[in-house]
């Protein structure tokens, strides 16, 4: 529903209180979560967080340039609460150079509960063991995206969901799939149980370059929640003795393990292969 008062316009000229609240978000988590804003910028991630229905608080723009229909049809659409009409030299620091866009976009970030993820028969979900890149978390939640996965939850010392290198590398992915934090494996378990109440044949698969089932004999009928490991280290002992089986993924060069990130896509795309198989 639109507001019944059109969204507030601030000019920023200045590295003013509006200007640093907005640069702050880009590079300080703590600030993030604290204040629950984050910074969406490309055409595609601000295109996914509005169709996923995303709260948007804010948007900035750059002063006296001709904006495109594109972003032009969006601030009149706008229901956020305060536009930002920013200095190009000022708009130029915050813009990400990767996927420079016209618009720069506040969103409200959701609540890291467990309960976003969908239960249903024969879902998969994905659980992410202490990943340290954002850049391959991006991947992965694209992974998610494109193979069907149902949510994502992150747990331990790990990346911010949040920050911008992993919603750029995501390419707008991110608002399509419920992605929470969890603080440890054991919010995990608890989780699992629960699930396990209604669907007692859930199972737990992990990802080992040490395993001894190759991923391919997997069963992938019923439902599955994948766990991956952190880059470096792997699945934790904690996600070891939680996981039903262990696979692997076999490979004929001179690599012992790849990218978590590959791995799990490698993964999902497997199980998602086999499910359509079938």
């Amino acid at each position: 529903m639109r507001h019944s008062a059109s969204p507030r316009l601030l000019e920023v000229s200045t590295t003013n209180a509006a200007f640093q609240h907005m640069e702050t978000l880009l590079r300080n988590r703590h600030k993030r979560h604290r204040s629950g804003q984050f910074v969406v910028q490309g055409v595609r991630a601000i295109n996914a967080a509005l169709a996923g229905g995303w709260a948007i608080k804010a948007f900035a723009f750059p002063r006296a340039r001709q904006l495109s229909r594109w972003a032009t049809d969006i601030l009149e659409a706008s229901t956020a609460e305060q536009h930002f009409e920013v200095v190009p030299r000022l708009f130029e620091t915050l813009s990400g150079k990767d996927d420079p866009s016209e618009l720069i976009a506040i969103a409200a970030t959701r609540p890291d509960a467990l309960e976003r993820i969908p239960v249903r028969e024969g879902m998969l979900v994905v659980v992410a063991d202490r990943p340290a890149s954002p850049g391959n978390l991006g991947t992965l939640i694209r992974s998610c995206d494109a193979f069907g996965v149902d949510g994502l939850i992150v747990t331990g010392h790990a990346v911010d969901l949040y920050d911008p290198a992993t919603i750029r590398a995501s390419v707008g992915a991110f608002f399509s799939i419920p992605s929470v934090a969890a603080p440890s494996h054991r919010d995990v378990a608890d989780w699992l149980s629960r699930v396990r109440g209604t669907d007692p044949m859930l199972r737990v698969v992990g990802t080992s370059a040490r395993a001894t089932q190759p991923l391919r004999g997997l069963d992938a009928r019923g439902s599955i929640v994948i766990a991956v490991g952190n880059e470096a280290t792997g699945l934790s002992h904690a996600y070891r003795e939680m996981c039903d089986t262990l696979v692997s993924i076999p490979m004929r060069g001179t690599a012992t393990s790849l990218n978590a990130a590959v791995a799990a896509s490698i993964a999902l795309y497997e199980i998602d292969a086999s499910r359509r198989r079938e």
